[in-house]
């Protein structure tokens, strides 16, 4: 069995991308930016736009999108194929990947807070703006998280960082 994981320069572009965005912006502005940047597509379901990483060709194509009072507030999409069957063969390709994109990662933007939670590896940076990037490795696949510079704020005043 293979599995397909985002290179981990493509994943530290794309969050760079993120952390240099002009914030705030609404989630419109955001998908749409995604769509020009990165090639990635937008599909409508009942009247619903859904940001889709098409490029990636991953298992799960979905690109999540939280807003609040029309202002994005966090961005977040897999970074590997979704593992129907874990093995210790699939688990150690995603752990070996999640390592190399931490790694990437650290190399940009500096040492990561890690947080462990039951089967999840969290490796969480404070980045320039108030923005949070996340790497997290699961057992069923890798994900990344952009938390905007509001989205971040609104955590940190809620107490959950």
């Amino acid at each position: 069995m293979t599995w397909k994981s985002m290179p981990p320069a493509e994943l530290c572009d794309i969050m760079d991308f993120w952390i240099a965005a002009p914030w705030p912006m609404s989630k419109d502005e955001a998908q749409q930016r995604a769509v020009e940047r990165f090639g990635w597509t937008i599909e409508v379901e009942n009247d619903t736009p859904y940001l889709m990483n098409t490029v990636s060709n991953f298992t799960t194509a979905d690109v999540m999108t939280i807003d609040y009072k029309n202002v994005m507030m966090d961005l977040s999409l897999d970074t590997s194929d979704t593992i129907r069957e874990v093995t210790p063969e699939s688990t150690a390709f995603l752990g070996d990947a999640h390592t190399l994109m931490v790694r990437e990662g650290e190399a940009r933007w500096g040492k990561p807070k890690l947080e462990h939670f039951e089967e999840t590896t969290t490796a969480l940076w404070n980045v320039d703006g108030g923005a949070i990037v996340s790497f997290s490795f699961l057992p069923r696949g890798l994900s990344a998280e952009y938390e905007t510079p509001q989205g971040a704020e609104l955590e940190r005043k809620s107490g959950d960082r």
